[in-house]
């Protein structure tokens, strides 16, 4: 004797798919909106390192105390081209400034110097956020001054 699903069994059955179809929608439009937020972290912390490194490679006396704000598509690679189209909704903050650090380690030490703030930021449903933010000392040397270390 062949028993067959009843009316009230299919009905069930159907909701339990419909419930499973839409969580794994739901899981995978999560997946995907934290890729898309990973790729925006990695490209926000690329534009910032570019900006510290172009800093960082510059003698010490070229460098000068400043506050640059580069609005959203206009930010630049340190050779004046613009980067590629996945920036276009960033914003980048670069201030400099003259700074003294202080060395934990040794009491009374104090190190001249400029300190470099870098911000990435982006616009998200109407709100700036901040992506990245980067901060870097770069320490006056007496090499750099022609001056004999001691």
């Amino acid at each position: 004797m062949r028993r067959a699903m009843t009316l009230i069994e299919c009905m069930v059955a159907l909701v339990i798919l419909t419930l499973s179809a839409s969580i794994m929608v739901m899981a995978v439009q999560g997946g995907l909106a934290a890729q898309e937020e990973a790729l925006s972290m990695t490209l926000a912390g690329t534009a910032a390192e570019s900006r510290i490194a172009e800093y960082l490679s510059r003698s010490y006396p070229t460098i000068a105390v400043a506050d640059i704000t580069e609005a959203p598509g206009a930010i630049k690679t340190p050779t004046g081209e613009f980067f590629s189209y996945s920036y276009n909704k960033m914003s980048r903050r670069t201030i400099v400034t003259s700074a003294n650090l202080t060395v934990p380690d040794f009491p009374g030490l104090i190190v001249q110097g400029y300190l470099f703030d870098v911000t990435v930021s982006d616009s998200w449903q109407g709100q700036d956020r901040k992506l990245v933010s980067l901060q870097r000392f770069r320490p006056w040397t007496t090499e750099e001054e022609g001056a004999v270390t001691p």
